[in-house]
């Protein structure tokens, strides 16, 4: 994704590479380069690792990574393999959200008449649940706030962060091509159990962080309840969200 937007706006004759770990997604980029009317850059797409990228030193003028840091257990060698393929005083720059977030925001009016007791149960389960995903050694889920401290101990330098504006808002009518897809998305999540919303991978991570099958399992009563109701509402254009959310955009430069 990052490769076609970017393309337009780089200068003829710029070589665009894009890495990921899973050869279906270098396929899909390949056959969209393909379809891409730009003559004046070059794609290349490759299946590699995060810790061992297949490009040469100082290679590149700009690296970026969108939500890859939270899953990884080491994220300062995933900063430091990308500082290694830029070349001294290029960019190095990071796109990663806190998701703890999102469980703290409220959909409707109604639901400010909540009980606390409630929300801290909620907000115990998914910080265990958290915990959990770390110690299994499949990364932190809310890691945008330490980019700047990932950074300085990786030894970039002039580091600066903004926050993403974008709200993916879901307002009825779902009349923009953006909120049709914003709804199919999450009611394909919601049917699948993709995007974090399955059973067994939150049991796994819940259980690592300290919890019992016990309690989990009455929170996921709660949780199948609500995405019933979501998956309804969705469907019939009712739901409303202002699609708040934190995602941080940091940018550093690799010493000269």
């Amino acid at each position: 994704m990052m490769a076609f937007k970017f393309a337009p706006y780089l200068e003829k004759g710029a070589d665009i590479h894009g890495i990921d770990q899973e050869a279906r997604y270098i396929r899909k980029a390949n056959k969209l380069a393909k379809k891409q009317k730009l003559d004046s850059v070059t794609f290349d797409f490759q299946v590699g690792s995060a810790y061992q990228l297949p490009l040469e030193d100082d290679l590149v003028d700009i690296t970026i990574c969108q939500t890859l840091l939270i899953h990884l257990d080491d994220p300062l060698a995933g900063i430091r393999e990308m500082m290694r393929i830029t070349r001294p005083g290029g960019l190095v720059v990071a796109l990663e959200p806190n998701n703890m977030v999102q469980h703290l925001l409220f959909d409707r009016y109604r639901d400010t008449d909540y009980a606390v007791e409630d929300i801290l149960r909620v907000l115990e389960i998914r910080l265990r649940i958290e915990k959990g995903k770390k110690l299994e050694g499949l990364g932190f889920n809310s890691l945008g706030d330490v980019l700047p401290d990932l950074f300085l101990k990786a030894g970039l330098e002039e580091t600066q962060v903004w926050l993403n504006d974008k709200a993916l808002q879901l307002i009825p009518p779902y009349d923009t091509r953006e909120q049709r897809f914003r709804a199919g998305q999450m009611i394909t999540w919601l049917e699948d159990g993709s995007g974090g919303l399955g059973y067994e991978e939150n049991l796994q991570y819940y259980l690592a962080g300290g919890g019992t099958r016990k309690v989990f399992d009455e929170y996921w009563k709660s949780v199948e309840a609500y995405k019933g109701s979501l998956l309804n509402q969705l469907k019939n254009q009712t739901y409303v969200s202002s699609g708040g959310g934190v995602m941080y955009i940091a940018s550093a430069r690799v010493p000269e």
